[in-house]
Order: C-alpha cells, then sequence, then structure tokens
C-alpha cells in the first residue's frame, strides 16, 4: 500500500471513531517553519513567561508564544525529550534521555548552571506544585527521580514496576502516571515518594498521554490503541470510555474552558469536555505525526507539531502507531485556535 493511501486509511478511520462536530471547535491559524532536524518530542506552554518550549533532538527550541518567533534554545546534548520550569525561580528544566540527566537552565539566559544525574532515560517532566519539587520518569529505566530545585539535588529514584509514560499532577501533592506496558495508571504520593493506588485501565492498551482535572477529579489518558480512559481521581474508577485517534503520544487539559485533549499521530486531535460529564466533542484534522501538544490556558490555543510525511508504516497490532518518514528541514509548529 502506497504511504499515501494507508495515510488516508488512517485518517477514515480515526474520523469514524467519534461523530463529527456540529461546528468547528478549532481551526488551524498558524504555520511556522523551524530550522533543524525533523526529530520532537514534547512540547511545554509557560503562561507566565509566554514561552513555548519544543523539545527538538539534542536542543530545545524557545519561542514567543504570542508572535511565534524564536528566542533561544536550550542546548540538551542530545535525547531531549520532557520540559518543566520552576515557577519560584523560573530555572528552567529539560533532560536527556541519553544521557540520564536534567540540566538547569537560565531563565534569562539560556544558559546551564546545573547537571542532575536522574532515572535512566529521562523523558516526560513535570513540576509538582505541592512539593515544590520537579519530577521526571524513564521509561527504559521504570522509575521517576524527584528534583529538590532550591539546590538542584536529586532524590532517590522510586521504581514504578514497569514502563512510564507521561504524567501529571492534582495540585494537592499526587502524580498520575500512565504505566504504558501493565495498561494501568499508578498514584505517587510527593509527600512520602511512595506509589499509592494501581488502577487498571479499561478498554485501553498501551496508556501513553495523560491529563488532569483538579476540580472535578478527574484523569484523562490517551491510549494508543484508539480510545481515552476517563479515571476518578480519588477512587480510580472508570467514569467513561472514549474513542479518539490512533497513534497519541500526549494529552493535556484545558482548565478555562474545562476541555481535555489528545493529539493523534494519525493526524487528528481529540477534543473532550467535562461540564457536565466526559464527552467527545469531536474530532479535529491535523497532520500525520503530530502526535505531541500543548495548551495555551489564556487563549486557547493548541501547539502541535510535526513534519512533511515521506513515507509511513502502518500501526502494528492493536497498540501501535504508526511511524513516518519525514523530509528533512520540514518541521513545523502547527497551532489551532478555538473556533467563534
Amino acid at each position: 500500500m502506497k504511504f499515501r493511501t494507508a495515510i488516508a486509511a488512517l485518517l477514515l478511520i480515526s474520523a469514524f471513531t467519534a461523530p463529527a462536530a456540529a461546528a468547528p471547535l478549532y481551526h488551524l491559524a498558524r504555520e511556522v517553519q523551524l530550522a533543524g532536524p525533523v526529530r520532537w518530542d514534547y512540547l511545554r506552554l509557560d503562561a507566565a513567561t509566554h514561552r513555548l518550549f519544543i523539545s527538538h533532538g539534542p536542543v530545545v527550541t524557545v519561542l514567543d508564544a504570542r508572535s511565534l518567533k524564536v528566542v533561544g534554545a536550550l542546548n540538551v546534548g542530545s535525547g531531549s525529550h520532557g520540559i518543566a520550569i520552576d515557577p519560584v525561580s523560573g530555572t528552567i528544566y529539560a533532560d536527556s534521555g541519553d544521557k540520564a540527566e536534567v540540566i538547569a537552565f537560565n531563565p534569562r539566559t539560556f544558559a546551564p548552571i546545573a547537571t542532575i544525574p536522574v532515572v535512566r532515560d529521562a523523558d516526560g517532566m513535570q513540576y509538582d506544585p505541592a512539593s515544590k519539587r520537579i519530577y521526571v520518569v524513564g521509561g527504559d529505566g521504570q522509575g521517576i527521580t524527584g528534583i529538590d530545585p532550591a539546590e538542584n539535588k536529586a532524590l532517590p529514584t522510586v521504581a514504578l514496576g514497569g514502563t512510564p509514560e507521561f504524567f501529571a499532577p492534582d495540585g494537592k501533592g499526587a502524580l498520575y502516571i500512565a504505566i504504558n506496558d501493565k495498561n494501568e495508571i499508578a498514584r505517587f504520593d510527593t509527600a512520602t515518594n511512595t506509589i499509592t493506588a494501581r488502577w487498571p485501565t479499561t478498554g485501553c492498551a498501551a496508556p501513553t498521554g495523560l491529563a488532569v482535572d483538579p476540580v472535578k477529579r478527574l484523569v484523562f489518558t490517551s491510549c494508543r490503541s484508539g480510545v481515552m480512559d476517563v479515571l476518578n481521581a480519588d477512587t480510580g474508577a472508570v467514569v467513561a470510555v472514549l474513542p479518539i485517534g490512533k497513534g497519541t503520544d500526549a494529552a493535556a487539559f484545558d482548565p478555562a474552558r474545562s476541555r481535555a485533549f489528545s493529539s493523534n499521530g494519525v493526524g487528528s486531535l481529540s477534543v473532550i469536555g467535562d461540564s457536565a460529564a466526559p464527552v467527545l466533542l469531536g474530532t479535529v484534522p491535523t497532520q500525520p505525526g503530530a502526535r505531541t501538544l500543548a495548551v495555551d490556558p489564556a487563549s486557547g490555543d493548541v501547539y502541535t507539531v510535526t513534519a512533511k510525511v515521506t513515507g509511513m508504516k502502518p500501526p502494528q497490532g492493536p497498540a501501535g502507531r504508526p511511524y513516518f518518514t519525514f523530509a528533512p528541514d520540514s518541521l513545523e509548529l502547527l497551532v489551532y485556535a478555538p473556533a467563534g
């Protein structure tokens, strides 16, 4: 099957996982070309500084989220994945999965100020407001490492008993971690640095993206098999199982609009509303390969990254994701704005 035909088939399958929205939810507002290799992972929007951070191979590209102009870069060296910001000092943290370390950067000059050894295969990162620590999970290391930003020192790594993907805090001292290979969500207590619960996902293979609504106490986990599980954050009970696109690699939550999102590698953005009960509001076409995202809580804009596709390997198995090849120097940032 030619890759264009394969992509069209995947998009058609994704489209049929949900009813079409009555009106467009989001529209493509801007496209920005980014220089450098066509490698990327997580995005991070810092609302306090209006900066957008894009994990980009050996560096993290830094843009002004309003003008979308590049304002700097964080030199990670190789294997860039996660980004987190300490709101007290403004210090920026970015990890290197290849080196099993986190690098702290000066928020004004973007110069490195500390290097901190962490869990092997460092990946997703988050700031926890309850403990005022930075946390990083590692896939191959199957663990989580806390960092004290006041001294830039790591706490002992805690074993997670499986391969973590993304995670998110509830603001009250709990981190919810998607354990990809076990099809479960682990609840981690940042006061004691222990796992306090393990909850199986329902109808979901390979939970990957994760976001939390701290007010309604909901955990949203996007699964590569094409569903989103919504769990009660206190009991782990499954509240809803919603269809999304295949190949997700991230989820996010917009507290101002009470919406959760899944960015799907097949080229779609699933939009979930939880104003009354979790429900799929609609599916927004994006572009193949756009599998990670960030949301601006002020404007509601959704940011994602992809590149020009030159080939594709279809998903293998129910939890597989499509793998693409991309044209060199074709990386671009896509900005989707709320309709109306």
